[in-house]
């Protein structure tokens, strides 16, 4: 687990090296860094340094901190759950009937985006999701 300790080093390194860099230049010569630029170059530098240092602090390195962090991140769900009896069934499995006769809807017939279609067997214009016009 000491490995996760070593890569630190190199975010950190990385994060020191732009800082250093970028206000080791001189201002008012030429070729130099405009202001903004070294603020942006700053603000990027200090999330490699927050980075490498979360990494070397050996948060990380613990596997049950870090299990129990997951934990905590993770949404209340039940550890038993299936996601197979939750997952929607397809169009093909779902059958549709009119909501006039209670004719169970043709495989050819057309239906629009909105789910407006036309009974096959009373001829009455209804909707396969039950919403009004």
């Amino acid at each position: 687990m000491q490995f996760f300790k070593l890569m630190g080093i190199v975010p950190l390194g990385i994060g020191f090296t732009v800082l250093v860099f970028v206000w080791s230049q001189p201002f008012n010569g030429f070729g130099d860094i405009p202001v903004f630029f070294r603020l942006f170059a700053s603000f990027v530098a200090l999330g490699f340094i927050l980075q490498g240092a979360a990494l070397l602090s050996g948060q990380f390195t613990d596997p049950n901190k870090l299990k129990a962090m997951l934990e905590r991140m993770r949404p209340d769900v039940p550890k038993n759950s299936t996601t197979d009896e939750e997952t929607p069934k397809s169009n093909t499995e779902l059958s549709y009937s009119c909501s006039n006769c209670g004719a169970a809807l043709s495989p050819k017939a057309e239906v629009s985006p909105h789910g407006d279609t036309k009974c096959d067997h009373c001829g009455k214009w209804f909707n396969i999701y039950n919403r009004q016009a």
